[in-house]
């Protein structure tokens, strides 16, 4: 049934291209020229969005950028006898704004009542199940099942275009490796009934023509970054999707089995650790030493989250959705498509912002029964992944964040999916970003439970132990990272306080070279953030003497700064 109903969503997909093309004779002059450049990127296709100009994996032996890994440990290449895929990053961005509305059905105005406050829990459910899946089929079309080509092989997709981001291919730890470009995210460790067990996500991501676009303004054809000194926003109806994929087999976490594997190069499944002969960061060197990749020494990595984002103008407050799919191989065996056993976790187009002075770990109160006003989740699935979970709830795959917000297996529990993608920021001239969670650093921690008896001490939703720092309350880094952050919009880090306002990163944070004081937002993507933090840290390194160069670890989902 489910299936049949996907199928039917993707034909009305087809049949909006359909109704766009019979009534081109009645265009203005501007639909038709916006017309003619997405017909135009959709062409380009066949000759290729894999144009070279920026290095597809770490260790990428391109002649531009060979300095960048010179005297490190190579173990991120093909190997000569090497018979599987090789990836090849997708960087001919459009040069003009793409508008892929015709294939978009989700902008159908039947759409506009799930962002109302005042639709029903059920209607507003299934508009959420429906909007979702078509975004899915958007994403997987032309990516996946094609005779021959390898899975999100995207260099030539011929319904439409997608592209990948440059730049996260720096260092050894996480940078790209070479087989499906999948960069080291988060470690994870998971709960089971046979007990703990240490893992890592390794994911990839991709974009559509209009979010490329944004892409594009900020590298450039020639292959350089232009560093945004201005708030970046993308255009309505980019899209972004990322398959995610874990290190466990099928035998500690069910939901795995009869799901899409990778032969991946990989290193350690449990996340390698380099430690440095001195100081307190290790040199790119020690890091290729000390984490060296392979594709045959640990098992396949195998989905197990699928994330999308899409920028809608009619989410109030954010002007995105983010949605996540998780793994369902067991309930959906007989689902003839991999790619397709997947389920609904949630879709949030906002954080619940807790009122002046309360908390987000009870507000909204009793969502189970309740639910939230800007987000659905599918407690169904909920159920399914925690059917597997062993004794610590927080590390089930079925956790969500903070007080049951949206957020998937590979996330923390703190915090929610667009309370980390709120923070994308143009890195400041020390490399500082907005910490992705306030756990993530020295400040006051968000999602805590304070003690009734001393409120100045408490737990966080994992059971970490918490106190407030500077005189910032948990009320108060609550109100930040659960704020609903317009899009484009510089995020906040300072709160008012019994002594005034704070800058909860210090004085003088960010600080940016034009003197601008309030943070350069990259409109919640965190792909550009990281991939712009690594390419400066190359820009400040590349004259260092190579036994010296040092990565300033980028921030990724999960990974706590050391």
């Amino acid at each position: 049934m489910e299936s049949l109903l996907r199928r039917h969503l993707a034909a009305a997909t087809l049949l909006s291209l359909g109704l766009l093309i019979t009534g081109c004779g009645d265009k203005t002059q501007d639909d038709m020229a916006t017309a003619a450049i997405t017909t135009s990127a959709v062409n380009g296709t066949a000759a290729g969005t894999c144009s070279g100009t920026y290095p597809s994996y770490w260790q990428d032996p391109a002649a531009k950028f060979s300095n960048m890994w010179k005297g490190q440990e190579v173990s991120n290449v093909p190997p000569a006898d090497w018979q599987g895929p090789v990836f090849r990053i997708s960087d001919k961005y459009p040069r003009q704004p793409v508008d892929d509305r015709a294939a978009q059905p989700w902008r159908d105005a039947r759409f506009d009542a799930l962002f109302r406050t005042d639709t029903p829990a059920a209607q507003k459910k299934q508009l959420a199940y429906d909007y979702s899946w078509l975004v899915m089929n958007y994403i997987q079309e032309g990516n996946v099942n094609r005779p021959g080509i390898e899975d999100w092989d995207v260099c030539n997709n011929s319904v439409r275009p997608w592209y990948s981001i440059p730049f996260q291919t720096y260092d050894a730890m996480s940078g790209r490796e070479f087989t499906h470009g999948l960069t080291r995210e988060a470690p994870v460790t998971f709960s089971t009934p046979q007990g703990a067990i240490d893992t890592t996500m390794w994911a990839v991501g991709f974009f559509n023509a209009t979010a490329a676009y944004t892409l594009g303004t900020v590298w450039q054809a020639d292959g350089t970054a232009k560093i945004p000194a201005n708030d970046v926003s993308f255009d309505e109806g980019a899209v972004v999707g990322k398959p995610l994929f874990n290190t466990s087999t099928p035998e500690q976490l069910p939901v795995l089995a009869n799901q899409p594997a990778w032969n991946a190069n990989i290193s350690d499944p449990s996340f390698c650790k380099c430690k440095p002969a001195k100081g307190n960061e290790c040199t790119l060197i020690e890091e290729s030493q000390q984490c060296p990749r392979s594709t045959t020494e640990w098992n396949d990595v195998r989905l197990l989250q699928f994330d999308f984002a899409v920028k809608d103008s009619r989410a109030p407050g954010t002007q995105w959705v983010f949605g996540t799919f998780v793994a369902d191989g067991q309930r959906k065996a007989k689902e003839a498509d991999p790619w397709l056993r997947i389920s609904l976790l949630g879709v949030m187009w906002g954080n619940d912002t807790p009122p002046d002075g309360k908390l987000a770990h009870n507000y909204p109160l009793d969502v189970k029964k309740n639910g939230f006003m800007e987000e659905v989740i599918f407690w169904d699935t909920v159920n399914e992944l925690n059917k597997y979970g062993g004794a610590n709830p927080m590390q089930r795959m079925g956790h969500l964040g903070c007080n049951y917000r949206l957020n998937g297996p590979a996330d923390n529990a703190n915090s929610s999916c667009m309370s980390c993608h709120g923070t994308a920021s143009v890195p400041d001239s020390n490399f500082d970003t907005p910490p992705l969670l306030s756990q993530f650093s020295g400040i006051t921690k968000e999602c805590v439970t304070p003690d009734p008896e001393n409120p100045l001490v408490g737990v966080d939703r994992s059971g970490s132990k918490a106190t407030v720092n500077n005189g910032v309350s948990f009320a108060n880094i609550d109100s930040i990272y659960f704020a609903n952050v317009p899009a484009a919009a510089p995020f906040n880090m300072t709160v008012e306080t019994d002594n005034g306002p704070v800058n909860v990163m210090g004085n003088g944070v960010p600080d940016y070279a034009s003197g601008r004081k309030s943070w350069i937002s990259l409109d919640y993507s965190l792909q550009l953030s990281i991939s712009l933090t690594q390419w400066m840290q190359w820009q400040e390194n590349s004259d260092d003497p190579v036994a010296e160069r040092i990565h300033f670890k980028e921030i990724r989902r999960g990974v706590k700064e050391n």
